[in-house]
Order: structure tokens, then C-alpha cells, then sequence
């Protein structure tokens, strides 16, 4: 057996059975930033995330074999589905930010205004070629929607959404890392947003 193909087999060997693909998706409350004026206000969110990617379902992250970036397994969710896990994210941000939280499965199942987060971007490539060192490239960004229960879009903002690079060694770290710290950021930037006053009175009026 020709020796360069043994030592990509042994390459290939390496990277498929100490690839990281599940991670959490999870930012603890106290590591949220804490709103300049929180509210004191009842809201109601919808329990599962819209997510409009090309991605599968519950896709984070992928790993990529060789310079031509060949696509290798994938990484997905822990625990929970991704729009489960990103909306649970987005509930605890609303409760940080001073908001009474309530949840709904469907928007016509609410009397009042239901909020919605949309996953607009969540992607990570992990570049393995430099082994045992990879570097992990990947960006989220979420958008919030208050939708009135009979379908119509009463208000919506863009978070400004967060992405870079990130070391990772020995392909066993880096993707849950960069994910919850793209997911910190989103999150802090929701607060913002809902506790402003154009969402307040947008919540107010609707």
C-alpha cells in the first residue's frame, strides 16, 4: 500500500473518531449583561425558534477535511433541538432584562402579541489541516419578530450578531466554545433591544 495513502488513512482515522459533534447551546444567566433600565413587563414567546438557514435542523457547526475543505461530520445540539435550545436561551434573556415570560407552540394559540426569534445565521467550520491544532471559523446571528396571533408583523429588529475566529485543540474543543460565545453576544444585544423604549411602546400599543 502506496505510503502517502497509509498516512491520509491515518489522518482520516484521527479526525473522524476525536471529532467534538454534539455541543451545548446554552449561556448561563449570570454571564449575560446585566440591562441599564429593566422592565417590569409580561410577554409571551413562542417556545421554538424559527430557523431559516439551508442548514439541517439542528446543525451548528461541521467539521472540513483537507485544504479543499471537504465537507466531515457534523456537529449538532446537545440536549435539546436548536430552536428549542436557542428560544430557551432567548426566555432567559427576556427574564434578565425584567419581563414575566410566558410561551405559546403556535402564534394563533395567544391573545396578546407573541415575540418570535429567528436563527437568520448559525454556521462553524473547524479548518483541521494543521493537526493537533484547528482552527474553528463560525458567526450567529438572531433577529426578534412580535407578531400580532393573527399572523401580522407588529415589530422586528435585527441583532447585530457575532462571529470569529477561534483555536481548537485536538479537535475535542472549540465548537461549543464558539458557539456560546456567539450566542453570549446575540444575547446580550436582545437585551438591548427589548428593553429599549421603541420595543416597549411597540409592546405597549400592540
Amino acid at each position: 500500500m502506496p505510503k502517502p495513502f497509509l498516512v491520509l488513512m491515518l489522518w482520516l482515522s484521527i479526525e473522524l473518531t476525536g471529532c467534538q459533534t454534539a455541543v451545548l447551546v446554552k449561556v448561563d444567566d449570570a454571564d449575560l449583561m446585566q440591562p441599564k433600565s429593566p422592565t417590569n413587563m409580561q410577554i409571551t414567546l413562542l417556545s421554538k425558534a424559527k430557523d431559516v438557514r439551508t442548514q439541517a435542523v439542528d446543525q451548528v457547526g461541521r467539521h472540513t477535511i483537507s485544504l479543499l475543505m471537504i465537507p466531515g461530520p457534523t456537529v449538532t445540539t446537545e440536549r435539546e433541538h436548536l430552536d428549542e435550545a436557542i428560544a430557551n436561551s432567548v426566555k432567559s434573556a427576556l427574564k434578565k432584562s425584567g419581563y414575566s415570560v410566558s410561551e405559546v407552540d403556535k402564534i394563533d394559540q395567544s391573545k396578546s402579541p407573541v415575540l418570535v426569534v429567528q436563527i437568520d445565521d448559525l454556521r462553524n467550520y473547524l479548518f483541521s489541516w494543521i493537526y493537533p491544532l484547528g482552527i474553528v471559523w463560525g458567526k450567529m446571528e438572531l433577529s426578534l419578530h412580535l407578531m400580532s396571533p393573527d399572523g401580522k408583523e407588529l415589530w422586528k429588529a435585527n441583532a447585530e450578531g457575532h462571529g470569529g475566529f477561534m483555536a481548537s485543540l485536538l479537535y475535542m474543543s472549540g465548537f461549543e466554545t464558539r458557539v456560546q460565545s456567539d450566542l453570549r453576544a446575540n444575547l446580550d444585544q436582545i437585551i438591548e433591544m427589548v428593553t429599549s423604549e421603541e420595543f416597549k411602546n411597540a409592546l405597549k400599543k400592540a
